[in-house]
């Protein structure tokens, strides 16, 4: 395209001077500023009186002051070059000076005369001068001589000739190029920058030793300086007045700043970068009101930025790559983090890596992938379960009849453990209740009896809620009543169990073999059993001869991949539409899919408010350490209850599953609305609380995803947040979905 701002039509330049017209690089955005500046310049050009030529950049370090002024040497296709001024800069760096002019051979002598100086015979003497000029030793006699000849001859003092070195400042004045003055606010000597006065002039004339330099009439002078900086002054009033045109260079636009990060470093996720960007221009805020004299600017941004894309955690680099470079003090770092904490921002961040997470999954690289033998579609193969015929998982349609929970006053009755009977005559009910869980040869765990179970349940109940009292003790639920209860499994509870296992176990049989199957292949590719492997080759262990030229790496011990802890919901509003029913599916369903992936599960039920005492009721279904021991026939005693404590579950189970070593850490929490209990646990009191926990744990990398079955999914969705809520339209299509969900993270 026409460059339309070009001011030198016609003029013809050297092969130097073309070459120092500078070009804009592919990465190179144009700014509003840049537009302005190139324009005004170009429409007042021919305008003798009105003609802009010199040109003010005032802002912070990496505002992009000398990139602006590089790029208008591009628009007015002039020769590009630039002085940077320094605090002891004096009027001969301005204008020049005189300086001896030392012929080649006094050059020579006075070096060689230096070396001989520091020998102590003549035969030394001579051995500087062969290594000198590299000769043998005759040469070397020879040289020798003629430099006495000439130490001695009358015409070596001579009278030393001068010639004048002018400075750029003056070359640029004299053949017209684009010149860039940096910081000339630093120069301590005032008298230096009045000396430029002459020369801002538009027929400005530089009076120098070897003549008068008039000012060429193509010379643009753009003076680039930092403000209120240490060791900066005030730019002189009367320099200040000799320029036409002055911008105040600021941090760009957001939008600007996302293309420009874009075109430099080529990553291109706009959720990161806008995030990014909006916490330099806090911290460059913060940074200015607090009189933090460290800078956050575009070359922060740019650098942060390009640290994410060679795949390092934003929240870590955000330290040497912004936070440092703005101060190393520690009350001005807490100063900046305050700021930090309180807008939210690193927040976001972490919502927007979780998200990455739960979009993208586990990514390999082409050659893993090459080597594995793994194509494109395997993603899908992962993630879709084999077709099943048999629809029988359907659940019934959903009533259009809302029940109302009214008995607001029930109390749970205390259910004594089951007490088996005879040995032959427990075949049905045993078989019933273990068909949940104890007839899969992968079980983990041992099978114990409902008797074990109960007496196990006791002890481990106290010492759970000894647990709990302590992850609430500096939390607004520290004084409430909350006590944790272990589920007591009945015959009932058996057999409802059966039937919810039976009802989903061929979609998670189906999907969880497609899971081990592409599971085993990637172990079996890696590595074998009993061997080494290594990928660095060790050229030290060539010598032994035993063909182990890897340094030698066990196969690492098994960590999981993933480690899920789900929430449900037991308000009384999970009674209207078979919620309750369908929450068990998608507990029983997730539960059955751990055991057979092996995955570390956790399940808490909740409600709230039924009793004066117990003010928040917490069901521990399964702890990490648990078996899965009638795993199927605990998730059946769910039941609605009475009111919702959001806060204090989510804040028990995020508080577990960060103790786990999992890499990626899932909290789903199965919900149909709102959180509230008495007396004031509604409202904004109760989404803070809510909020606080998302926030302490994601920070810590924990990933909340709130399942919304209920009217409320909007209100759900602002308080979770776009990026961790899942809209479960379809509730009869919720087991299946989690499953779908939860595979993408293994």
């Amino acid at each position: 395209m026409e460059n339309p701002f070009v001011i030198t039509e016609g003029r013809t330049f050297t092969k130097v001077e073309k070459q120092m017209i500078w070009h804009k690089p592919a990465s190179h955005k144009t700014s509003q500023e840049e537009l302005r500046i190139a324009s005004e310049i170009k429409h007042n050009w021919l305008d003798p009186e009105m003609k802009i030529m010199n040109v003010l950049l005032e802002g912070d370090a990496g505002s992009g002051k000398t990139q602006l002024a590089r790029a208008l040497s591009d628009d007015l296709q002039l020769p590009y070059t630039k002085v940077t001024c320094f605090a002891d800069m004096d009027k001969t760096d301005v204008f020049g000076a005189l300086l001896p002019v030392v012929s080649t051979d006094d050059n020579e002598d006075q070096e060689l005369l230096e070396a001989i100086y520091q020998t102590d015979s003549l035969q030394t003497v001579l051995n500087v001068i062969q290594q000198h000029f590299q000769i043998d030793d005759n040469q070397a006699k020879e040289r020798l001589s003629q430099l006495i000849e000439r130490i001695n001859q009358p015409e070596n003092t001579k009278s030393v000739e001068y010639k004048f070195y002018p400075s750029e400042i003056v070359r640029a004045m004299q053949r017209g190029y684009l010149l860039e003055i940096q910081e000339p606010t630093v120069i301590r000597d005032a008298s230096v920058l009045v000396a430029l006065n002459s020369a801002l002039e538009p027929n400005g004339l530089l009076n120098i030793p070897t003549g008068i330099i008039r000012r060429h009439p193509d010379c643009v002078v753009v003076i680039t300086t930092n403000r209120n900086y240490q060791g900066n002054r005030p730019l002189n009033e009367s320099l200040r007045d000799r320029v036409q045109h002055a911008e105040k260079m600021d941090l760009p636009s957001i939008e600007v700043m996302i293309e420009r990060a874009t075109a430099k470093t080529n990553f291109s996720d706009r959720d990161y970068l806008a995030i990014m960007a909006q916490i330099i221009r806090l911290l460059d805020e913060t940074a200015k009101a607090n009189a933090i004299k460290g800078v956050a600017g575009m070359r922060s941004y740019f650098f942060w930025v390009n640290s994410l894309k060679q795949g390092q955690d934003p929240l870590e680099s955000i330290f040497p790559k912004v936070l440092y470079k703005l101060t190393t003090d520690e009350t001005e770092l807490k100063i900046l983090q305050n700021a930090l904490e309180q807008s939210g921002l690193l927040t976001k961040l972490q919502q927007v890596k979780n998200q990455q997470k739960l979009q993208q999954g586990r990514k390999i690289s082409q050659a893993e992938a090459s080597e594995r033998n793994i194509i494109e579609e395997a993603e899908n193969t992962t993630l879709k379960s084999e077709a099943i015929s048999d629809e029988s998982s359907d659940l019934d349609a959903a009533s259009d009849e809302i029940l109302e929970f009214a008995d607001t006053g029930e109390k749970e009755p205390e259910q004594e453990a089951m007490t088996l009977p005879e040995e032959g005559q427990t075949s049905d009910a045993e078989s019933k209740g273990n068909s949940a869980s104890l007839d899969e040869e992968d079980k983990l765990g041992s099978a114990m009896s409902l008797d074990e179970l109960t007496e196990l349940d006791k002890t481990k109940r106290k010492e759970l809620n000894r647990e709990v009292r302590e992850a609430l003790k500096e939390t607004i639920h520290a004084k409430e009543g909350t006590i944790l209860h272990r589920p007591k499994i009945n015959e009932k509870a058996l057999e409802q169990g059966q039937e919810l296992t039976q009802k989903v176990l061929p979609e998670v049989d189906s999907l969880s073999r497609v899971i081990n199957d592409l599971l085993d292949k990637e172990v079996s590719n890696d590595f074998s059993s009993g061997k080494y492997y290594g990928a660095r080759f060790n050229p030290g262990h060539v010598a032994y001869g035993d063909l182990r030229n890897f340094d030698k790496k066990n196969p690492p011990n098994e960590q999981p991949s993933l480690a899920l802890a789900v929430r449900v919901d037991e308000s009384g509003s999970m009674l209207r539409d078979d919620r309750m029913e369908t929450a068990k599916l998608a507990a029983v369903a997730l539960s059955l899919f751990a055991e057979k992936t092996k995955i570390p599960l956790m399940l808490y039920g909740d409600s709230a408010d039924l009793s004066q005492r117990e003010k928040t009721s917490i069901y521990s279904y399964k702890e990490f350490d648990d078996s899965y021991d009638f795993m199927a026939a605990k998730i059946a005693t769910m039941k609605p209850r009475q009111n919702n404590r959001d806060g204090v579950p989510l804040r028990l189970l995020a508080e577990k599953l960060n103790q786990q070593a999992a890499d990626t850490k899932v909290l789903l929490s199965i919900s149909d609305g709102q959180p509230k209990a008495l007396p004031d646990y509604t409202g904004e009191r109760a989404k803070q609380d809510i909020q606080d926990v998302l926030q302490e744990y994601e920070r810590q990398g924990i990933l909340f995803i709130a399942c919304a079955i209920g009217e409320d999914k909007e209100q759900l969705r602002e308080l979770y947040g776009e990026n961790n809520f899942v809209d479960i339209s379809d509730i009869s299509t919720l087991p299946h979905q989690l499953l779908q969900l939860i595979a993408r993270f293994i």
